[in-house]
């Protein structure tokens, strides 16, 4: 079993990042998510407003990448190379880490004891390390709470906080209004600077995405990176996802939106279907690299820029897109 690198992706990108869906544990309805930044009010078919975050959270104005559990090392966001040295691992009882793994959202510690921690097991759980910030600074998490997202889900949220030195324990993320949002556990680290996933020189990573934002929501908007649908794995629909939301059209990693923009979302699975309910027109298809097609009259923010050059969208998924967003009509 390889070291699981638990990368606590805190992506605090520039430009605006959207968390699409909302921020209640939705249980994606097919129909329309629209994006939103906002804390979404538990119905996945609520306005999602677009948002400035792809992941989102910074320790004391150190944004965090990843970490590595077994090999004890955290790193920086910019460079892969960049460690920080975790001083412990530890888990409710007092056992110390000696192997992780994630089983599709849910983290798995075997203790030096020979026990498995999992699930509602972990609530307890602390990571101490330390960074440097003009001198040596001792840091901790600790995860207070693991639930599921919504009743019978298999996907869990993690109630993780952190501690600076001898400071209060504090969210790890934190809404607009500074209200706490809990965590997913994603596989994979994604670029603070392009918005791309990392695949070099990160294997076995983890991100630690807040539910407020881009990652976190395309998750719960039924795009589940670790899960297959007709045989095909739903990672590219998930990374096309985090485009849409943050209106990425050039896939640069900047995003044109705001928040409260509600939008329509259509794919060709099955997951998010047309809303009868809804009138919209098309605004852009995505994939994994950012638009693929665009309606420039229908920008979510009327006369955007996208910054590169973009073939109108033809009929529906005519661009090879895998997602289409759709800007809502006022009624």
């Amino acid at each position: 079993m390889s070291p699981l690198v638990l990368a606590a992706a805190s992506l605090a990108l520039s430009g605006c990042e959207g968390p699409d869906a909302e921020d209640a544990p939705p249980e994606v309805d097919d129909e329309s998510p629209y994006e939103s930044e906002t804390p979404p009010e538990n119905d996945p078919r609520a306005a999602q407003s677009n948002g400035f975050i792809l992941n989102g959270f910074i320790l004391n104005g150190f944004v965090l990448n990843g970490f590595v559990l077994n090999g004890f090392v955290l790193n920086g966001a910019d460079d892969p190379a960049d460690a920080i040295q975790i001083t412990k691992v530890q888990v409710n009882g007092g056992g110390k880490a000696e192997d992780t793994w994630l089983d599709g959202g849910n983290l798995h510690v075997l203790t030096k004891q020979g026990d498995v921690f999992a699930g509602t097991d972990l609530a307890g759980a602390k990571i101490d390390f330390e960074v440097d910030e003009g001198g040596k600074k001792k840091k901790k998490i600790r995860i207070n709470d693991v639930t599921p997202v919504s009743p019978g889900s298999d996907l869990l949220a993690y109630d993780i906080d952190v501690k600076i030195e001898a400071g209060p324990w504090q969210p790890l993320c934190s809404d607009a209004q500074g209200d706490p949002v809990d965590v997913l556990l994603i596989d994979g680290v994604w670029s603070g600077a392009t918005g791309a996933r990392v695949h070099e020189g990160v294997a076995d990573r983890v991100t630690f995405a807040c539910r407020d934002a881009a990652l976190a929501k395309c998750v719960e908007f039924g795009y589940v990176p670790w899960e297959a649908l007709g045989g095909m794995t739903l990672d590219e629909l998930h990374q096309a996802c985090t485009r849409m939301v943050r209106a990425d059209y050039c896939g640069d990693g900047h995003a044109h939106t705001v928040n409260g923009t509600p939008i329509h979302i259509l794919d060709q699975e099955g997951i998010q279907t047309a809303d009868p309910n809804v009138s919209y027109v098309v605004e852009a298809e995505w994939g994994p690299n950012g638009a693929t097609c665009l309606n420039a009259a229908n920008t979510r923010i009327a006369g955007t820029d996208p910054g590169c050059a973009l073939p109108s969208c033809g009929s529906d998924f005519a661009s090879g897109g895998l997602l289409q967003s759709g800007t809502i009509l006022a009624p």
